[in-house]
C-alpha cells in the first residue's frame, strides 16, 4: 500500500475511503474560463500552449504557481480530446471509473 513521505501508516488507513481535503479550486476554473476553454486551430479547438498561458497571465496581471499552469495546460489537452471524440456511446468524464 501507499504510504504517505513520513508516515508509517498507509494512506487507506489514515482516510479510508474518504479522501483528504483538497484546497479550493474555484480561482483556476475562473482563470480557465477567462482564458478560454482552447485555441482556435484549422479544423477545430486546439489546446493552449504553455506560451500562450504565458501570456496571459502577464497581460492580466494574475499570478499563477507552476502547477496551477500546468493544470490549466492539461484542462486544455483534455478538453480538445473530448471534443474530438465523436463516438455516441462514449462515458462522459464525470461518469468513468478511473
Amino acid at each position: 500500500m501507499a504510504k504517505p513521505d513520513g508516515q508509517d501508516e498507509p494512506r487507506a488507513n489514515l482516510f479510508g475511503d474518504a479522501l483528504p481535503e483538497l484546497p479550493p479550486s474555484e480561482r483556476l476554473a475562473e482563470i480557465w474560463r477567462d482564458l478560454g476553454r482552447a485555441g482556435d486551430g484549422f479544423c477545430g479547438p486546439v489546446p493552449f500552449s504553455w506560451a500562450e498561458i504565458a501570456a496571459f497571465t502577464r497581460l492580466t496581471g494574475i499570478d499563477l504557481h507552476p502547477a496551477e499552469a500546468s493544470c490549466l495546460v492539461e484542462m486544455s489537452r483534455q478538453f480538445c480530446i473530448e471534443i474530438a471524440d465523436r463516438n455516441p456511446m462514449r462515458i462522459a468524464p464525470m461518469e468513468r471509473t478511473a
